[in-house]
Order: structure tokens, then C-alpha cells, then sequence
């Protein structure tokens, strides 16, 4: 096992990762030994009103983890592959841009902790500190500003 692999299954056992499973928040799809690196699909709880089925797969991309930022895209559990258009999340307000069709082929969320968002926008460093990604971070980071998106109600006050 490559040492990016094991401290991402690491921290999937630790117990921020773990609160936000007992919480309903996000899960990891299967166990973490059936994981082909350097991909993991998660889930992350969504309000209805967005994602009608209460939740959004993302399938990681974690090479050099957590060195370098993971990367996501909404993901098909059962068709193994990118989510259709029509069912990415439809977020009103200020999350509206996280999920963008119009952008890089629908590789990677417009996240200040997406590895590949993160490219070219130097200026989210100061924007977005606390989502800014940092090697000392763990998937948590970026799994729960998916959820803050997915679920703006509970966030609109923050």
C-alpha cells in the first residue's frame, strides 16, 4: 500500500471522519479495503430541494494525498461514471458555482479545495482560508464544505 493510501484510509477510521458518518452527513461507498487506489467514491447528504435523492456521490481522485488537494466530480454509482447533466445539484445563492457544468468538462467541483480549481486561482488563498487546501488537512476538510453547499439552508447564517 502506497503511504497516501494508507493515511487516507488513516484518516477515514479517525473520528472526524467517523462523526460524520454516525451523523448522516457522508459515508464512504463499500470498505475502505476495496478502494483502487488512487480513486474513492464518498457520499455527501444533500437537501432534497437540490439533489432529490438526499445525497451526491463523488468519485476522488487522491494521488499524493493529502499533499495535494483531492479532486471530485459528481459520480454514477451505478453506471460507474460522471453524473448525468440533468442530475447534478442545483444550488440557489452563493453555492450556485461549485457545481458547474460549463467548466473543465465537469472533471472537478469549483472548490477552493479542489485540486484542480485550485489551479489559477491564486486569489482564493485569501478569499477562502479556511478552504484553501493544506497538506495538513484531512478529506474532512473538503467533505464538509460539500456539505455547507448542499445544504445552504443550514449555512445561510454563518
Amino acid at each position: 500500500m502506497k503511504p497516501d493510501e494508507s493515511l487516507f484510509k488513516t484518516h477515514l477510521e479517525e473520528a472526524p471522519f467517523q462523526s460524520g458518518c454516525d451523523a448522516g452527513k457522508w459515508g464512504l461507498v463499500g470498505e475502505a479495503k476495496d478502494i483502487i487506489w488512487p480513486n474513492a467514491t464518498l457520499w455527501v447528504r444533500a437537501d432534497v430541494l437540490i439533489v432529490p435523492f438526499g445525497k451526491i456521490y463523488l468519485r476522488f481522485t487522491l494521488d499524493g494525498y493529502p499533499a495535494f488537494a483531492p479532486t471530485a466530480c459528481p459520480w454514477d454509482i451505478e453506471r460507474n461514471g460522471r453524473l448525468e447533466d440533468g442530475l447534478w445539484p442545483k444550488i440557489p445563492g452563493k453555492f450556485m458555482r461549485v457545481f458547474r457544468l460549463d467548466w473543465q468538462f465537469k472533471a472537478a467541483l469549483y472548490a477552493p479545495c479542489d485540486r484542480i480549481a485550485m489551479a489559477g486561482h491564486e486569489p482564493w488563498r485569501q478569499q477562502f482560508p479556511h478552504w484553501w487546501w493544506q497538506s495538513h488537512f484531512t478529506i474532512v476538510r473538503y467533505l464538509e464544505f460539500v456539505h455547507m453547499c448542499l445544504n445552504p439552508i443550514r449555512y445561510d447564517n454563518e
